[in-house]
């Protein structure tokens, strides 16, 4: 399914003041995640901590703001992100003079006995080393080569022409943000032109192909299911 900025409504969600919602990824459409995009006006905020039992992963597109959690101060610019566990109250506000877009995830964490549930992530993507895989230089925002993560999360980097060796059916569902660029995505036999800011959701198992166009490099954020069993679906 692609999803173009250009097709989406917002909505307003409880405990937020000055953010409006895109819907991205919900189970409505048979995700295992939910995923939006928030636009947060000056001064936007949540209005009390927000606790919840869900695994979160926020990705800051333009804009900047000021998360609080557990009484420490984090100031995420263009490009910062961060990874939360289940029951971590947070609290946000963009204390900038400029609207603020932001990624937001969010999954059921699944325990694992005898794998501890890892620490919060703060950091920016210039942090992260970036790999070659495949065709593509790729950054692990999750490092999840450590089985404590569920929530992959991957920021992959295109050179204009360049594309994928291999039409790949990957296992996992993904939601796909075109934060860069443009290209041509072949999913389940359909070829589709895709730029910045478009959506794409991939259920499991759907055959994917990109190939990076125009004259800039592409890019997209990455979010897909790592690291656990599928017995949990029998």
């Amino acid at each position: 399914m692609i999803f173009p900025r250009s097709n989406r409504v917002e909505h307003h969600l409880p405990h937020f003041e000055g953010v409006l919602a895109q819907v991205l990824a919900t189970p409505q459409l048979g995700a295992k995640f939910v995923e939006h995009e928030l636009l947060i006006e000056a001064n936007g905020r949540t209005t009390k901590p927000r606790n919840e039992g869900f695994e979160q992963f926020f990705f800051v597109l333009e804009g900047e703001l000021q998360f609080e959690l557990e009484g420490k101060s984090h100031k995420m610019v263009q490009g910062s992100f961060c990874w939360l566990p289940p029951n971590r109250p947070y609290h946000f506000v963009n204390r900038g003079e400029a609207l603020c877009r932001a990624i937001w995830i969010r999954r059921r964490y699944e325990m694992v006995d005898g794998v501890p549930v890892p620490e919060p992530i703060f950091a920016h993507e210039s942090d992260v080393p970036a790999y070659p895989t495949d065709t593509c230089m790729e950054q692990h925002l999750t490092p999840y080569e450590q089985l404590g993560y569920d929530m992959g999360i991957n920021l992959q980097t295109f050179d204009p022409g360049v594309y994928f060796s291999f039409v790949e059916a990957h296992v996992m569902e993904h939601g796909l943000y075109m934060v860069a660029g443009r290209g041509l995505y072949w999913l389940n036999h359909d070829l589709i032109e895709v730029q910045k800011d478009d959506f794409i959701y991939m259920a499991p198992f759907c055959p994917q192909f990109f190939y990076a166009t125009g004259w800039e490099k592409s890019a997209y954020l990455l979010y897909k299911d790592v690291n656990r069993d599928y017995v949990q679906f029998l």
